[in-house]
Formats: C-alpha cells, sequence, structure tokens
C-alpha cells in the first residue's frame, strides 16, 4: 500500500521511523550517561608540603609532607559534600593523640553553591566554616576579564570570636600562565597588608604580635580545579622583651593516585615574577640553638595564621568551590605542627627547593628570593643561614574592591 499524501510506500516510513526511534535511543542513552556522570563522586589527589620556622633566642624547624584525597559528590540541589582524608602524614609523635592512622585523619563538609555557605558537623574544621561564611558575602568573583589586572579585596571579621585578626585586606592580581599538557591556566595572587592581634607572652602579659599572609593559587582555565598553591604567613613580636618571628610556608600541588606530580611543563618567566613576590626562601635557616615553639606562636597566632590562610585562598577565588578542600589540610596542619602533634616527615629542606625537584616545569624557574632578609634578620644573623637543605628538627611536645589596570606582574 501506499501514502496517500506523499505516494510513499507505508514500508518507507516504517524504516525511517525505526531508525529515527533507534537514533533517539543512542541519543537518551549518552545523554543519561553524561548526566548521571555529572552527578556521581570524584576524587583528585594532591601532596602537601609545610614547614615552620622561628627564630629568637634559639632557632626551630620543622618540616613535613602528605599526600591527600579530595572527593567530590553533588547532593541534592545545589549542594556538594567534600570528604578530605590523608594518605601518608607523618606519625605524631610520642604521647599525642593522632586524628586517624595518618594523623590529620578525614574531614567532610558540604558547600551550598548557591549561597557559597559552609556547613559541618566536624569540629575540626569549626573555624574553617567561621571564617568561610563571614567572608563569602563580600567575595568579589574572578573572571578571564581580569587576567593583567590588580584589585583589592577585604574581610570584616571583627564579628568573630577568638584571636583572629580584626579584619583582612588583600591587594589580588591575576595572569594566565600556559602549560603544553593542560594548556591555558589561571593563577591569582593575594598579598596582605599588615595586620595586629593580640597574644600572651611567657609570663602572661599581653602583647601585640605582627602579621602578614601572601599566597597564590593556579587553577585550570575554568578555575574548577586547583593543580598548585603556595603560601607564606609571617608574624614577628617582642612581647617577650626581645625580637621573635615565626614563619609558615606551605604548598600543595595537583598529583596522580600515588602522588606522582601532574606536568607544569611550559611555565614561563611570568609565573616566575609572579610567584617570587610571595617570598618564598631560597635557603633554611640553620639550627644553632635548638628551642620550642613559644607560647605565642601556639595559641593566638596559630588561629590567626589559619584565619588568613583562609581568606587568601578565598581571596585568591572568589569562590568556595574548590579552595576549601585545600584550606582544610594547610590550615590542620599549621595547628598539629605547632602543637607539637606531627613529628617532622623527612628532608624535604625549603618549600621552593622541594617544588623544583618535584614538579615538571618549576626546576627551571627561579621562584624563591634571596635569604638575606629573611624575617627580617641583620646581616650578622643572616650568615647563619645555611644553604640547601637543614637536619630534620623534631617538634617538641607542647599544648569588594574594584580592578584597575596596573599591571599584575
Amino acid at each position: 500500500m501506499y501514502d496517500v499524501w506523499n505516494n510513499k510506500p507505508k514500508g518507507f516510513w516504517l524504516q525511517r521511523l525505526g531508525s529515527l526511534v533507534i537514533l533517539l535511543a543512542v541519543v537518551l542513552l549518552l545523554f543519561g550517561e553524561a548526566a548521571w556522570a555529572g552527578t556521581q563522586k570524584s576524587t583528585n589527589y594532591y601532596k602537601m608540603l609545610s614547614a615552620i620556622e622561628y627564630t629568637g633566642k634559639g632557632q626551630f624547624r620543622n618540616e613535613t609532607q602528605a599526600l591527600f584525597a579530595v572527593q567530590r559528590e553533588p547532593l541534592f540541589g545545589d549542594t556538594v559534600r567534600y570528604v578530605v582524608s590523608s594518605k601518608d602524614l607523618a606519625q605524631t609523635t610520642e604521647g599525642s593523640t593522632p586524628a586517624g592512622p595518618s594523623g590529620i585523619g578525614q574531614v567532610s563538609f558540604v558547600v551550598d553553591n548557591r549561597t557559597g555557605h559552609l556547613s559541618s558537623s566536624s569540629r575540626d574544621i569549626a573555624l574553617l566554616e567561621q571564617v568561610n561564611n563571614r567572608c563569602v558575602t563580600s567575595l568579589r568573583k574572578i573572571t578571564e576579564v581580569d587576567i593583567g589586572k590588580t584589585w583589592k579585596q577585604s574581610f570584616d571579621l571583627s564579628s568573630l570570636t577568638g584571636p583572629v585578626p580584626e579584619s583582612l585586606k588583600f591587594t589580588v592580581s591575576a595572569i594566565q600562565p600556559e602549560t603544553q599538557l593542560y594548556g591555558k591556566m589561571m593563577m591569582v595572587r593575594a598579598l596582605s597588608e599588615p595586620f595586629k592581634i593580640e597574644a600572651a607572652g611567657k609570663d602572661g602579659t599581653k602583647g601585640e604580635v605582627k602579621g602578614s599572609i601572601s599566597a597564590a593559587y593556579m587553577f585550570d582555565e575554568e578555575m574548577d580545579q586547583i593543580y598548585m598553591s603556595v603560601s607564606v604567613f609571617e608574624a614577628s613580636t617582642k612581647t617577650n622583651g626581645f625580637k621573635e618571628q615565626l614563619r609558615h610556608e606551605v604548598a600543595t600541588y595537583k598529583t596522580d593516585s600515588e602522588g606522582l606530580s601532574v606536568d607544569m611543563t611550559g611555565l614561563d618567566k611570568n609565573f616566575e615574577r609572579f610567584i617570587r613576590k610571595l617570598g618564598l626562601r631560597k635557603d633554611a635557616v640553620k639550627i644553632e640553638k635548638e628551642v620550642q615553639l613559644p607560647r605565642w606562636s601556639r595559641s593566638e597566632v596559630l588561629a590567626a595564621a589559619q584565619a588568613a590562610n583562609i581568606c587568601s585562598a578565598l581571596a585568591c577565588e572568589g569562590a568556595l568551590n574548590p579552595v576549601a578542600t585545600v584550606c582544610v589540610p594547610v590550615a590542620r596542619t599549621i595547628g598539629m605542627q605547632s602543637m607539637g602533634q606531627l613529628a617532622a616527615a623527612g628532608q624535604i629542606g625549603t618549600i621552593s627547593g622541594a617544588l623544583a625537584q618535584s614538579v615538571p616545569g618549576v626546576a627551571t624557574l627561579k621562584i624563591a628570593v634571596a635569604p638575606a632578609a629573611f624575617m627580617g634578620m641583620s646581616a650578622t644573623t643572616a650568615g647563619v643561614v645555611a644553604g640547601g637543605t637543614v637536619g630534620t628538627v623534631a617538634v617538641a611536645s607542647g599544648g569588594s574592591g574594584g580592578s584597575s589596570s596596573r599591571s599584575a606582574q
């Protein structure tokens, strides 16, 4: 029989209809698989390098490293659960209580992408939750139009309890480095203005501590994933009657599941100049007289350093996704190192040297600065700074603005 409208055999249209049905089924299947995959868990791996140094009437240095996994799981609505777990952090020192088999244990939290708010039932990241939820309302969203520009970002923390700065103000810049394997990246740097906090000296009297934080984060072009982060925190005081200085450097970089760095080959002099302004040191302090970390660095300044790292990370991303995943282990490691709950792990040397040795594409770049001005040391004191890696020292047990057209280099 023939179709009365176009004189085509009915068999012809049945065949075409069958083909269309099959094609539609394939499209729906592929679309369904893609949608299903987009709602499933994904895991990224990072390595973190952390070093604490102190100078006063003696010196202190601790370095540690960790592999950690970050699992991301979309939930109902526009919320996402993050689970951060360490794979091989150094074992805790004798007498301390480990948070888990690796020391840092596992923490989880949920981020609402509509509001940027973070929620968690864990007291371990209470500070992250408080600082983030206070800061997200004033975040300046960062996009590709900010490449090559510099702008201001400030956070008001006066409503928070505890020894955190009343406010943090940053100068933020962005560039677009390029790698051979991943193409164009987005890199953002945040340099804080000096801030002050009150801290107790060894006799219990209160004194003033001056601090600063500098940080840089490198993302993929869409700013969906972190590939590298570096931060430098510094604090100094005369609370105990003489000058004391504390320095904390930390870096993270993306790896495979075994801890091997992704290939960053292609990074050039623009990246080098950009990261040098963080002030990573070329040489580590030499331990001539080993001392414990003083009380002021293990109490009030510890909370300030954690809050400063969180704020600098937020300033670099302009949102909480996925910076928080790196903030959590960084903040916890600062605390555990300062409180003597982490044994020194290996001899990683300086953070700049460890990055050069571990991350393809960084070895030929000069990302550190000369050590002569290390934590404000005099020329005489600078003479005790040793080149290269120093011996590992065990930790002593103890308690929105607009943008401008200025160059980003």
